[in-house]
């Protein structure tokens, strides 16, 4: 499998009035065409900021300051995302790459109705697949009515004004028709077939009762109902990439399961490649192919999932796996805290908290290396080529 997204030296600073937040540290990850790469860490290591780097959406005072962030589009296209101006992204963020976020009571407006949210990635970038439909429609209610009759004629003028639109989705002339009372009845129509498209995303995210459910606002809904609407909108236009940022977080085990079930569903349907954020690693051993272990701002292992469970090499990924309670075992906690990143520990960042550091692990920041077939690791313990 080709590469669908290459994240190349990811350096990301906050600037705050205590100090510089050095956040992320030169990160580099792919991911393949097709796979769940998981993207696992203590909270705060820079899971999300990584994720939202991919989309160029950083909250300030936080900038990018070198890297880059490559995708391979739907024509074939390579581009780098964090060169591209806003009217570009735009257009790539909800059809090519598109996000869950953390938490979707924050992630929805509370103002707005399930339909007009998840009708508006419709609306942006699938328009013309909507005003094609309408047509059809049309046709059909033209070919109903007899010649000369009055609701042929305003049949007509509907079709010309959506063959006009299909033409051009984001017309000025059409924008200015939609002000117009009586004349803007025409919206109607394409209305109609939104809150159909949207109606049957919403049951293939297995939500009972979609028709009530569409016209509900996000307060109306409980925790599992509203995680499954932020991934209607993010799964609205059949993205490339899905970056799914702990989207079963807050929400309990029979309700996670069903969001676990519907992201593999929707993965194998549309072929969309995944990147899921996570610190639970019983969730990465069940969805992904490969995994990326964080630490601190930087990635430290990155392996097949079945590799990293059986065979970790860094110590911190080893500390990972200890941690796991297990019946019958004793789990161990990893031994001090997570460093401040406004005055990151120098050389490798773990090394304070690592029971296998060296001198040289104070000083000199580890290459990240390839010890095994597609196994890297950036740790002074062992030697390779480098990526």
């Amino acid at each position: 499998m080709s590469k669908l997204l290459d994240i190349q030296n990811l350096v990301l600073r906050f600037y705050t009035y205590e100090g510089v937040v050095k956040a992320l540290e030169g990160v580099n990850v792919y991911i393949k065409e097709g796979e769940t790469l998981g993207l696992v860490g203590e909270t705060g290591c820079g899971k999300t900021m990584t994720g939202l780097s991919i989309f160029n959406l950083i909250p300030s005072p936080g900038q990018i300051e070198g890297g880059r962030v490559v995708l391979k589009s739907k024509e074939g296209k390579v581009q780098d995302l964090l060169s591209l101006e806003e009217k570009n992204l735009l257009q790539i963020r909800g059809e090519e790459v598109s996000m869950i976020f953390q938490e979707p009571s924050s992630a929805l407006n509370p103002v707005y109705t399930v339909n007009e949210q998840v009708s508006e990635a419709f609306l942006a970038h699938r328009k013309k697949e909507l005003v094609k439909n309408v047509l059809d429609e049309l046709e059909k209610d033209i070919r109903k009515v007899g010649t000369g009759s009055f609701k042929r004629r305003i049949h007509s003028l509907e079709r010309k004004i959506y063959k006009r639109m299909l033409k051009n989705p984001h017309s000025r002339s059409l924008r200015a028709l939609s002000k117009i009372p009586i004349i803007n009845r025409y919206e109607r129509r394409l209305d109609r077939e939104v809150r159909k498209q949207v109606i049957d995303l919403l049951k293939e995210m297995g939500m009972s009762d979609p028709e009530r459910v569409v016209d509900m606002y996000p307060h109306e809904l409980s925790g599992g109902m509203q995680q499954r609407v932020v991934t209607a909108m993010a799964l609205a236009c059949h993205p490339l990439l899905l970056t799914a940022d702990e989207p079963t977080t807050s929400l309990d085990v029979t309700i996670q399961a069903r969001i676990l079930d519907l992201i593999r569903k929707m993965k194998k349907r549309f072929g969309t490649s995944v990147l899921f954020i996570t610190h639970d690693l019983g969730v990465i051993a069940e969805m992904c192919d490969r995994v990326a272990v964080m630490y601190a701002g930087n990635i430290v292992e990155v392996a097949d999932v079945t590799e990293i469970f059986k065979r970790p090499l860094h110590p911190y990924t080893k500390a990972l796996m200890e941690s796991i309670p297990r019946p019958g075992k004793e789990y161990k906690t990893i031994r001090g805290t997570v460093p401040n990143l406004m005055d990151p520990p120098s050389g490798c960042r773990f090394h304070p908290r690592c029971s296998n550091a060296m001198e040289i692990c104070s000083k000199v920041k580890p290459r990240f290396i390839e010890v095994k077939t597609d196994h890297f690791v950036a740790c002074h313990l062992f030697k390779g080529r480098s990526k």
